[in-house]
């Protein structure tokens, strides 16, 4: 029972530590990482939808919800894109792509409901050049 209670005691140390480290606070002077607000990066060419973006942490929607998304272009990159969000309605009850709109940035929301999954978001250039990249946050 001993040796059970020890080896307890060194996960629930381990992963305390591990927490720690992921939050950031292992590190001296160095900001936390949030993989939920951070912006993620997409990108795509002209007339082709890039691969997709997915967030690594999901939304847990109810009725009604609806999911935000934000976007742009980064700067010093002379360009357009436009730009789809994963959600879900009545004519994609397992999901389907909506516009987020099309030039430098844009914010919108997107219907989700009762629904748990990772928000994800494809992006194809406009022109300006032959590929874009696109930051974006849920």
């Amino acid at each position: 029972m001993g040796k059970r209670i020890s080896r307890i005691g060194a996960l629930v140390a381990a992963v305390a530590a591990a927490g720690t480290l992921v939050g950031g606070a292992g590190a001296a002077n160095a900001a936390p990482a949030n993989a939920c607000t951070d912006p993620h990066q997409a990108s795509g060419i002209i007339g082709k939808w890039g691969p997709v973006s997915k967030s690594n942490c999901a939304i847990f929607g109810r009725a009604g919800f609806r999911a935000g998304y934000g976007w742009n272009v980064q700067e010093g990159i002379n360009q357009s894109a436009c730009v789809q969000g994963w959600g879900f309605d009545a004519k994609h009850p397992k999901g389907g792509w909506f516009s987020l709109g099309c030039g430098k940035s844009g914010k919108l929301t997107v219907p989700w409901g009762n629904m748990a999954a990772n928000p994800q978001v494809r992006v194809k250039s406009m022109g300006g050049s032959i590929a874009v990249i696109v930051d974006w946050r849920q």
